[in-house]
């Protein structure tokens, strides 16, 4: 089966969902069969609950600047498909991204690949042939059962644990960090920013049990906001962000904690590379400023976790703030509500197309809000009755990703 053009492609690819398996065994098997090609990338690979994304990009962005080739994997995209694969953070081409699912539909049937461990496979031999330098892989969802666990890195990234994904993760943060602990690797390093003790527990065992030194990076607490930029010290390093979100300082901590670590393996790094890479870092749809009169903003928090990471950032932006909010059906979404109802000035509920969103009744249910199943209508109501102040839009990534598509569009 080969496919002509990339919708076909893309439009089989998306039938592939997943039937319960996670798919790590069947890709290995597959990997084994082609020579193990993934062993010969040098690679880092990072999970937990939320900023797996942004940390990727932080550390994309420092080696990059520090002039080495870097292939990403991260999903779910949120512009196109294309997003999944980047090298120095541009796009596969159609060409190259149809050519590389050709590559692998032999392997589809074979091994009853979902969506996810097809990209998985079409990232590791497009990253390959393209001699990146190194490879930056982000945990799917958990991280023991991910079919990003085929790769042996030269660090295990995990930022953080929260309560996201429980039906198949497990309902404590003990259970989940077992999970998201499953991708350290025998006497591969751990890096984590979590500071939860049932958490750091359940990782210090793992490492000891696989001789994975652990390294735990701290949230500097010395940050400051001036003209839309964040300002802070790690690590003796004086680091700018260009963004206000602080959960960011985080995200960037670790990024950086890792490649200080690593610089006899990338011995063109220095300390100034580090700190253009992280200036120039922008990760879309995390606390993005898409309009500024009003100021509007986007960001995909999409667990209750994410949502307490954003709403700590209301004080520094102007009031009153309308939000518009809209999630998936699989998620504790009233938790999240009642946390942004609290904070908020006003609070309109949304949806979007997605076969797994929860209504805007759904979500309004219960609670004292504005409901506006149509989000471009909600968009535009918000900025004509909060001209002064500013519009967060939050939730689900893929709400996020038709929200972003429709602002550009408005120019």
């Amino acid at each position: 089966m080969t496919f002509d053009t990339i919708d076909a492609a893309l439009e089989a690819l998306m039938q592939r969902r997943s039937n319960g398996l996670p798919g790590l065994e069947q890709l290995k098997q597959c990997l084994s069969e082609l020579g193990n090609p993934h062993l010969k990338l040098k690679s880092f690979h990072i999970g937990g609950t939320n900023g797996k994304g942004s940390t990727t990009n932080y550390l994309r962005s420092m080696l990059q600047e520090s002039g080495y080739r870097v292939g990403s994997f991260s999903s779910p995209h949120l512009v196109s498909h294309h997003d999944r694969f980047r090298i120095d953070n541009q796009p596969i081409s159609d060409d190259d991204l149809l050519y590389w699912i050709n590559q692998t539909t032999p392997y589809w049937g074979k091994y009853g690949f979902s969506m996810f461990v097809i990209d998985m496979l079409v990232a590791i031999l497009y990253f390959l042939d393209q001699e990146v330098d190194v490879a930056l892989f982000e945990v799917g969802l958990g991280g023991r059962l991910d079919a990003t666990n085929v790769i042996i890195p030269l660090a295990s990234i995990i930022t953080n644990i929260g309560y996201d994904h429980m039906e198949q993760l497990g309902d404590t943060l003990a259970l989940i960090a077992a999970e998201k602990a499953g991708i350290i690797k025998d006497h591969v390093p751990l890096y984590t920013c979590e500071n939860k003790p049932e958490c750091l527990d359940v990782f210090a065992a793992k490492a000891k049990e696989h001789q994975a030194p652990l390294t735990r990076v701290f949230f500097p607490r010395n940050a400051q906001i001036k003209d839309h930029h964040l300002f802070f010290t790690t690590r003796h390093i004086e680091v700018e962000l260009s963004t206000i979100a602080l959960y960011q300082v985080a995200n960037a901590s670790l990024a950086l904690a890792v490649l200080l670590d690593y610089r006899q393996e990338f011995p063109l790094i220095s300390e100034d590379s580090l700190r253009r890479g992280l200036k120039q870092a922008v990760w879309p749809g995390r606390f993005e400023i898409m309009g500024e009169h009003p100021l509007i903003i986007i960001d995909g928090a999409h667990n209750a976790e994410g949502i307490e990471a954003l709403i700590q950032n209301f004080k520094n932006i102007p009031r009153p703030i309308t939000v518009i909010y809209s999630a998936l059906k699989d998620k504790p979404y009233h938790t999240m509500l009642k946390a942004l109802i609290q904070v908020a000035d006003h609070v309109i509920v949304s949806e979007f197309e997605m076969y797994r969103k929860a209504t805007a009744d759904e979500l309004a249910n219960g609670f004292q809000v504005t409901v506006e199943p149509d989000y471009q209508q909600a968009i535009e109501t918000a900025i004509r009755n909060n001209p002064e102040g500013t519009i967060v839009i939050t939730g689900s990534l893929y709400f996020i990703s038709d929200v972003r598509a429709y602002l550009n569009q408005q120019g």
